[in-house]
């Protein structure tokens, strides 16, 4: 399978009304400080179907202005991901579920002192169908 799971979830969260004006991305490169925002980080995966499906391992790093915000925006998307996201379609790829491997947690980022909070989920995908 050739689906990249990490346009498959960005595809997912960039268009939802809960990230409209915070930066979804894969990278901290064009992040400001204390800029709202949604970070991607690809932690790992494995096959689970030859040639059909994949699970893709994530952690979620959610950033706000405040403690309160950066909370609530994360446990927002924990309940778009796990409620939301199974069998939808996006980024050429057709989620099939979603697991989580932690719920979110308050872990401030250590480098910048923001207010931060922490989710790891499991995607498990297959091709989209054309």
């Amino acid at each position: 399978m050739r689906t990249d799971p990490m346009r498959v979830l960005h595809a997912y969260l960039t268009p939802l009304p809960e990230t409209a004006g915070i930066l979804v991305s894969a990278s901290l490169v064009d992040r400001v400080k204390g800029q709202p925002s949604v970070i991607l980080d690809g932690t790992g995966g494995f096959r689970v179907v030859r040639h059909r499906a994949d699970r893709a391992d994530f952690t979620i790093n959610t950033y706000h202005r405040s403690m309160r915000e950066a909370s609530d925006l994360a446990f927002t998307l924990r309940e778009r991901l796990l409620e939301d996201l199974p069998g939808t379609v996006a980024g050429g790829g057709l989620v099939l579920d979603v697991t989580e491997v932690h719920s979110p947690l308050f872990l401030a980022d250590l480098t910048s002192g923001e207010y931060r909070y922490v989710a790891a989920i499991a995607l498990y995908l297959t091709a989209a169908s054309r």
